[in-house]
């Protein structure tokens, strides 16, 4: 009885930690819209380790995003690109920090974060990307970035 106690609640203690290490790398996950002046935004909070990352969804399929106003395009690992059924188009030679890469252009049909919405964006495929999608500026383009303090701001021009 004390073994089972024990093998619980050392569970339980593995199962916070887990919680609050995820959350403390993306701290939005529920992303709330704000409109002012008929305009929406997104409020980011800095991550733990220094990055934005947010929550969103690419074709209703939900995955989270690394803010990279240094990628020219929203970077998809193939992996999930597999799962969510993109086509692979022509490849591409990207410069990563890794060095260069071969990559596959493709099209999102629908990218949302919160009620931000960008449809039929560019992208590419990235075989030597693992878990985030990059959220370059193929669709950060589409919209004003303010960065303060610990927070970004992301709002329709």
């Amino acid at each position: 009885m004390i073994i089972g106690m024990w093998i619980v609640g050392l569970a339980l203690a593995v199962f916070l930690v887990n919680h609050w290490l995820e959350r403390s790398r993306n701290p939005n996950n529920a992303v709330i819209t704000s409109i002012d002046g008929g305009k929406r935004s997104i409020s980011l909070k800095r991550g733990k380790y220094g990055h934005y990352v947010v929550t969103g969804t690419i074709n209703n399929m939900e995955i989270d995003f690394l803010v990279d106003t240094g990628a020219s395009s929203v970077s998809i690992p193939e992996t999930f690109a597999n799962k969510i059924g993109l086509q692979k188009g022509a490849p591409i030679t990207i410069s990563t920090a890794n060095g260069l890469a071969t990559a596959y252009q493709t099209r999102i049909d629908s990218l949302r974060i919160g009620e931000l919405e960008v449809r039929n964006a560019t992208a590419h495929i990235n075989p030597g990307l693992s878990d985030e999608v990059l959220l370059g500026m193929s669709v950060l383009k589409h919209y004003e970035l303010v960065q303060r303090n610990n927070t970004l701001v992301i709002r329709e021009p």
